[in-house]
């Protein structure tokens, strides 16, 4: 058994602060491992992990292997700020929050993203009904799941749009695809994504300058995870460019 500190999303907040319950570890690589507790997941990360949105992180890098010896199918506990996977217990110190997008307007960036995204093709079609996406495609998440968690995340300020497109999501999400990628549609649905994923939104709103670097990192994240979320984005800022962005826009 080994003891570590860890600091949590706010994003599963009162799963971790809440009552201990019992679940189990549900996957597991060197730079994660996943712990299902009823429908509710948390991941457990090395600090040079992605930094998903429903994760406790460590201080220490993969290198250190600090997860090495937790298995799939261990057992798994959450609750009164402990983690538990396997072997491995994280104490909660303090907690981080994920990043939302900034609201913006893409204007030419639009066209560029999709220049940029014409050299990386979905693995999915993006412009798919929901019905048609969620579930499906390539990858630990699908690929599917992918494109619309960057749909919601790009919708975040247009609730018009956003709303019924996550109502009908996280409906669907539970019986048609795994505990991780319905786990992570409904932190989509908040806004929540990957940081990766939130540079991508500010470049294309407009508060960062290097939107090529931003689309690169994304891409790059996973084997079609980056570039399905991606093209999730660009379809969002297809859509409020159509939609016109007045009266839809959060105040």
């Amino acid at each position: 058994m080994t003891s570590e500190v860890g600091a949590a999303s706010t994003g599963v907040r009162d799963l971790v602060s809440g009552p201990a319950r019992r679940g189990r570890v549900v996957g597991v690589h060197g730079s994660c491992a996943y712990v299902l507790v009823g429908a509710d997941l948390v991941a457990l990360e090395t600090a040079d992990a992605l930094g998903l949105p429903c994760a406790v992180r460590l201080g220490v890098d993969r290198s250190r292997a600090p997860l090495a010896a937790v298995r799939r199918d261990d057992e798994g506990r959450v609750g009164d700020g402990v983690l538990r996977a396997g072997p491995v217990t994280v104490r909660v110190t303090r907690w981080w929050a994920p990043r939302l997008p900034r609201r913006g307007s893409p204007g030419e960036r639009l066209t560029e993203l999709a220049a940029l995204l014409a050299e990386h093709p979905c693995p999915v079609d993006a412009d798919a009904s929901v019905e048609g996406l969620v579930g499906l495609g390539p990858g630990l998440t699908p690929a599917g799941d992918d494109v619309l968690a960057g749909l919601l995340v790009g919708l975040h300020h247009h609730p018009a749009l956003r709303d019924p497109l996550a109502a009908e999501v996280t409906a669907l999400a539970p019986a048609r695809t795994n505990a991780l990628s319905a786990a992570l549609l409904r932190h989509a649905a908040a806004g929540h994504s990957v940081p990766a994923v939130a540079d991508v939104a500010d470049a294309l709103a407009g508060h960062r300058s290097d939107l090529p670097a931003a689309v690169a990192r994304l891409v790059a994240v996973g084997h079609s995870s980056g570039t399905a979320l991606a093209h999730g984005l660009l379809r969002a800022a297809r859509t409020v460019a159509a939609r016109g962005t007045g009266e839809e826009a959060v105040a």
